[in-house]
């Protein structure tokens, strides 16, 4: 019996992934024989054998507001009923075999050691603490860096999750806000050795980093698609490459708008050092 759950994240709007995500997890993850649940909003779906349970997280009571990426998490947490969830992101797609018993061997060792609060499974983006291995093959994270709180693939302890998020945030807002919230709370967060887990050498879960970057098709998953015989129309999203720069004028207005949310976010920083004293 599996003892995490996997979330794949999502939205309506990429329903053009959950075809080709779920073949490649039917091909190179055929030992996970657990609970699938998928973060839909209004929207069912269901592939082959699989376990998948879609959320449809925005069916429940609005007030008028449309629901933020982080609140559609929140709602999805909520229904999990395992006490870990294995994060991953619609546009994660497999391009090679998982190491089934080795998830597994750290989910057993999260559920034996309380103080664990997430293993991050990837050697991407993340300072370690090569020094102080505690547990064999994985390294404390250090406390101050950007993303010390990834949306990577990572096994979370639900309920550090759902401390770390702010139902108000996106998903770039909750990696670098979530980091800074995570140096205070001080969670033990473990990742994998980068000397034994290395891209494209050896990975617990072979991914492409990611799918669809901004909205396009990012090209490394076009021979992925053609092995395995997955159509796909690529000019609705286009890709990474043929994209064109934003104007000088929204990108001075994108910053401007964030200036709001880091003053809030530095608040609500003091307010968490004073508490956590």
């Amino acid at each position: 019996m599996n003892q995490y759950s996997i979330l794949v994240n999502t939205c309506d709007k990429f329903e053009d992934c959950w075809d080709p995500f779920f073949k490649l997890f039917s091909i190179y993850w055929p030992d996970y024989k657990g609970k699938i649940y998928l973060n839909t909003e209004y929207k069912n779906y269901t592939y082959g054998e699989l376990n998948i349970i879609p959320l449809k997280v925005a069916e429940e009571k609005q007030d008028g507001h449309l629901i933020t990426w982080s609140e559609c998490l929140i709602r999805a947490l909520n229904k999990i009923d395992t006490d870990f969830v294995l994060y991953m992101q619609e546009d994660y797609f497999l391009k090679d075999n998982v190491k089934n018993d080795i998830v597994n061997e750290y989910a057993q060792l999260m559920s034996k050691h309380e103080d664990i609060a997430c293993i991050h499974l990837t050697d991407q983006g993340l300072i370690s603490k090569e020094s102080e291995q505690k547990y064999k093959g994985l390294n404390p994270v250090k406390l101050n860096q950007r993303y010390r709180v990834s949306c990577q693939a990572a096994l979370w302890k639900k309920e550090i999750l759902f401390k770390h998020l702010r139902s108000y945030e996106n998903a770039w807002e909750f990696e670098e806000f979530g980091s800074q919230r995570s140096a205070i709370y001080n969670d033990d967060f473990y990742s994998v050795d980068k000397n034994w887990i290395k891209l494209n050498h050896f990975e617990i879960i072979p991914y492409v980093f990611t799918g669809i970057i901004q909205g396009r098709w990012f090209e490394e998953i076009i021979p992925l698609f053609k092995k395995h015989n997955i159509d796909m129309d690529y000019s609705i999203r286009g890709f990474v490459n043929d994209r064109q720069s934003k104007p000088f004028k929204n990108r001075v207005e994108y910053r401007l708008k964030k200036i709001p949310k880091i003053l809030k976010n530095q608040i609500e920083l003091l307010k968490l050092k004073s508490s956590n004293k």
